[in-house]
């Protein structure tokens, strides 16, 4: 796989939770239609078990991390592997101010408004991925 110049997308997983089915979607939505080429999908639960490739990306590209909570499972997953993220897109952050309000039954089928917050996300992921790769 070749990494150069890329940017690793970690969204956290929240399962369970309507801002983790938030993070996975904002970063599908990236990683294949908004910057596929210059990004690559960092899978959590394959980095928390040690698979190469994805120990791989994070070594080799900067990450943008997308934190569903305050728990912040994804970055401590990446400092599990002595790993930090370039950057940081907060589900919770991106909807403040905004006037939405996530349903907790959404983690099964997003609708409005849980559709605005991943385009909003979204939007935050793609300015540090264009950030982190130089452009303007």
């Amino acid at each position: 796989m070749l990494l150069n110049g890329k940017v690793a997308v970690l969204p956290c997983t929240g399962i369970g939770q309507a801002v983790g089915t938030i993070a996975r979607q904002a970063a599908y939505r990236v990683c294949e239609d908004l910057r596929p080429r210059e990004t690559v999908l960092v899978c959590l639960p394959a980095l928390v078990k040690g698979v190469q490739e994805d120990l791989d990306m994070v070594a080799e590209c900067p990450v943008v991390v997308i934190e569903g909570c305050k728990e912040c499972c994804a970055t401590y997953a990446l400092a599990a592997r002595s790993a930090a993220p370039s950057a940081t897109v907060s589900v919770p952050e991106a909807m403040k101010g905004k006037g939405l309000k996530i349903k907790r039954e959404a983690r099964r089928g997003l609708a409005e408004p849980e559709l605005a917050v991943v385009e909003l996300v979204c939007g935050k992921v793609v300015a540090e991925v264009d950030r982190l790769r130089g452009q303007p």
